[in-house]
């Protein structure tokens, strides 16, 4: 018979295990004065999705399933921001801001139910880029919506044309290939840059391209923070007082992504970002 947590226990592994995951990337859900928001939202995060997977792991619902539920939502977000109608733009904010609850239930049920797989990690990782296209090109449409200005569709297309072709998004694809072939994984991994990586992001002497690099790819990114203020944006824009400020920030992330497009290049080419020199 399969071992059933009780909620405390698994608010405590839930802490544990995102604790340690984001603090490897260099962020302290702990520390309110560095990360107020992330501090708040973490907790709403982990709260949620401890509550929604202690009842789960007494259902036949898999963790895949939790996922597949996670991606319908993103696309739903696609579709409702593109409606031009309050009530779907609405619904589409309340999608935005509280489907995380599931990216963070689908693992840790994974792991209570002791049903990790190869397929629930391509899933989840897949979810997270459905998310990001979604959400950036329902952005765009909406923003369409207002003044009928055919180059935020433009835009739009552009922005996910960049995304897609991003030649380091590329070598982790091929690394992550080379590593699920491999029967000795340690092998591929002693090649793979990843730990250095790590290592210099979460060094705190950074150079100022260092600095540089990580303002700009947190800027209006597609993590919750990021989201969320856009979500209020809109909000504001569609029920309170309409403005141009969502256009100027589109644009800004065209040049962000303009910027991270190049670099890529400069990473892959010059630094050896993916493998190791032998």
């Amino acid at each position: 018979m399969d071992t059933k947590f009780s909620l405390r226990k698994i608010r405590k592994i839930h802490y544990k295990e995102q604790i340690k995951k984001l603090g490897s990337l260099g962020t302290d859900i702990n520390n309110f004065f560095s990360n107020p928001y992330t501090f708040f939202k973490s907790r709403y995060y982990i709260e949620v999705s401890s509550f929604l997977v202690f009842f789960l792991q007494f259902s036949k619902i898999s963790p895949n399933f939790i996922t597949s539920i996670y991606i319908v939502l993103s696309f739903s977000v696609l579709f409702l921001l593109s409606s031009n109608n309050e009530i779907l733009i609405l619904t589409s904010i309340i999608i935005l801001f509280t489907k995380g609850v599931l990216d963070w239930s689908d693992g840790l049920l994974a792991r209570i139910k002791n049903k990790t797989s190869n397929l629930g990690f391509l899933l989840d990782n897949w979810a997270s880029l459905i998310s990001s296209y979604s959400y950036l090109l329902g952005l765009s449409i909406y923003i369409y919506n207002k003044d009928s200005e055919i180059i935020f569709l433009v835009t739009g297309v552009f922005i996910l044309f960049l995304k897609a072709l991003d030649i380091r998004n590329y070598g982790y694809l091929l690394a992550m290939h080379a590593l699920f072939k491999e029967k000795n994984k340690k092998n591929v991994l002693k090649k793979l840059n990843f730990e250095i990586h790590l290592k210099k992001t979460n060094s705190r002497k950074k150079s100022l391209v260092q600095k540089a690099k990580i303002f700009i790819q947190g800027f209006l990114d597609e993590r919750s923070r990021s989201v969320d203020f856009v979500c209020l944006l809109i909000l504001i824009d569609t029920f309170f007082y309409s403005s141009d400020f969502l256009k100027y920030l589109y644009f800004l992330i065209l040049i962000k992504n303009l910027i991270i497009f190049a670099a890529s290049f400069y990473y892959v080419s010059n630094k050896g970002y993916i493998f190791k020199n032998d």
